[in-house]
């Protein structure tokens, strides 16, 4: 095979925008993600003053005029406040009555030439307003700048969460903030605190202090301080804690209230439980109260169905909403208890028509999969879930009416960390994913594209990169031209491609959404390394009599993405070619991104 470089053409720009004066022709649509329901665009952008006057009107939360002051100071802005009514750069309202179709989180968004208005029914519809009002908005010659546009958005789904188990890998407080902060840039609002499991309790309890005696923990100085800064962000703290399996950690601690491998379900075991929920609740003002009740053996399962009943009786009787997995759904189980369901869409449905809530966070939201081929992944279980199978994924089961659709409550993504042990390991697990995730439990499902989803991610690296937030970076995608071609994917491998070809020669271009990522190849079937090849624009090959390994990669700050692989195989006659008639004409088609 002969490899020709071809001229460079031209480099798309990734980014939000360029430089857009007031006025001046418009960058391409904004990058938002999660996708709103409406979104209108016109040329030119507003250029912010270096000191904003910002109007907030009556009945707006502090908090929420404090983020935006936040935001406006990170980029270089002093606030200027200024009495609603008069003239101001932005203003934040609440709506003079209330709008329906907007509840408690939609919210309106103008950038027009004279400023910023958002406006919401709700602080949380406002906040998002906020967040997408940064995702229309960038630096241009010196200032702030957002976009000609108008936005009218709520969610799709009540419930967007995202979940961390600390019991596998304690993670510090700074890092868990750092986890909810970008959660809520992208509009989750639930962050499901996994504390306790076999490995360890996270919980301080001075009630029963040998349950994190000699072990990392968060004492009540760090709830309040998570709990608090959550809050801020209109993030709701679940907190979980197992029983009665999964309690290892405790039963070490304390034997007497163990039951072979679990909790004790009655007498010593039940106070236990009741006590150490009564220590949570007193932390944690939220109104679910997660009990765990997964994966628990036989025999001890033959009276889980009257241990659940008897939690999720104390949890009310203190105004809290009992929530537990799925494995603790039978007949009898109350119609008040909420239901997180990890087994599958049908198990969901099923527990819909029998009328409970339901959470869906079943493959492929189990975000400690690898994302690719396992052997180029970082460590991670045994399955797999790329960013095409979670923004693929639908968060309604099928099937369901609309009188028991109204049960599912929407989607969480779940990361376990029994191979994840740093924060950079923990945020290149869960980005870009959580972004997948986000627009699945926001946006409409007939405003999706994958197409679009991937024209906007560009955008979103930038932000991330700026943010300082390790992310997995995309594989390189390969394009042919120049003659017809097919693909087929390799047997065992998700980012390597076989490709079909009659053409005495085919223009290869490679791509990669990251903006500042440098592509290098190889055409000898090695991996690309540091010192391999830069891709400066498409060059050509000549299918020979053998096949061919293409490899490319995409370097980032010091960092190497997955290698992407498109074996050429040698020159097929149009008989030969007719017969795999059946293989994919994109290559895309075969490899996430």
């Amino acid at each position: 095979m002969e490899v020709h470089i071809r001229a460079f053409a031209a480099v798309a720009a990734f980014g939000l925008l360029s430089s857009v004066p007031a006025g001046a022709a418009a960058a391409p649509a904004p990058s938002i993600v999660p996708q709103p329901r409406s979104v209108r665009t016109t040329s030119g952008a507003f250029v912010w003053p270096t000191g904003a006057r910002v109007a907030v009107g009556a009945g707006v939360e502090r908090n929420v005029a404090e983020r935006l002051s936040a935001y406006l100071a990170r980029n270089g802005l002093v606030t200027i406040w200024t009495a609603h009514g008069k003239p101001a750069d932005i203003l934040l309202e609440r709506l003079p009555r209330r709008s329906a179709q907007l509840g408690d989180e939609g919210y309106e968004l103008r950038v027009e030439r004279h400023g910023v208005t958002i406006r919401a029914n709700a602080a949380r519809g406002l906040f998002y307003g906020i967040q997408t009002l940064d995702q229309v908005s960038g630096r241009s010659r010196g200032h702030l700048v957002s976009r000609f546009v108008s936005v009218l958005d709520r969610p799709e789904y009540r419930w967007r969460g995202i979940h961390l188990d600390v019991a596998r890998h304690f993670f510090s407080v700074a890092v868990v903030k750092r986890y909810i902060d970008v959660a809520a840039h992208y509009k989750l609002n639930v962050f499901h605190w996994h504390l306790t499991d076999d490995q360890a309790w996270r919980l301080q309890s001075t009630r029963y202090p040998a349950l994190t005696a000699g072990r990392d923990a968060y004492a009540p100085s760090d709830v309040r301080e998570i709990v608090a800064y959550a809050a801020r962000r209109y993030v709701t703290v679940v907190p979980e804690i197992e029983m009665p399996a999964h309690a290892s950690a405790a039963l070490r601690a304390y034997p007497q209230f163990a039951c072979g491998s679990t909790l004790c379900q009655t007498g010593s075991g039940l106070e236990f439980a009741r006590n150490v929920l009564a220590d949570v609740m007193a932390q944690f003002p939220s109104p679910y109260l997660h009990a765990g009740g997964d994966e628990v053996a036989w025999p001890a399962s033959l009276s889980q169905s009257s241990f659940t009943r008897a939690i999720e009786r104390y949890a009310e009787s203190h105004g809290r909403r009992f929530i537990a997995w799925d494995d603790v759904y039978s007949a009898s189980l109350s119609r008040r208890a909420t239901v997180m369901v990890w087994t599958g869409r049908q198990r969901a449905a099923s527990i819909a028509r029998h009328g409970n809530d339901v959470v869906i966070t079943s493959p492929p939201l189990y975000f400690d999969a690898a994302q690719g081929d396992p052997a180029q992944e970082p460590p991670a279980t045994r399955h797999m879930s790329t960013l095409e199978e979670v923004y693929s994924d639908s968060v309604m089961p099928a099937g369901l009416r609309a009188h028991d659709s109204a049960h599912v409550l929407g989607a969480q993504a779940n990361v376990w960390t029994e191979h994840i042990a740093t924060a950079g390991h923990l945020f290149w697990m869960t980005l870009p994913r959580e972004l997948a995730l986000a627009e699945i439990a926001w946006t409409p499902r007939s405003r999706k594209s994958w197409s679009s989803f991937l024209a906007r991610l560009p955008a979103q690296f930038t932000w991330l990169e700026a943010h300082g937030y390790p992310f997995r970076i995309p594989n390189v995608s390969f394009a042919f031209s120049g003659g017809p071609a097919v693909f087929e994917a390799v047997p065992g491998h998700v980012q390597s491609v076989d490709v079909l070809t009659t053409a005495s020669q085919l223009t290869v271009t490679l791509r990669v959404p990251v903006a500042r990522a440098v592509i290098r190849y190889t055409t000898d079937g090695s991996a690309p390394s540091a010192t391999s090849h830069v891709y400066r624009g498409p060059f050509t090959v000549r299918p020979g009599r053998a096949r061919v390994s293409l490899r490319a990669a995409a370097f980032l700050l010091g960092r190497s993405g997955a290698v992407t692989e498109s074996r050429i195989a040698q020159r097929l006659t149009p008989a030969g070619f007719h017969r795999h008639a059946h293989a994919s004409r994109s290559w895309a088609s075969l490899v996430s991104p």
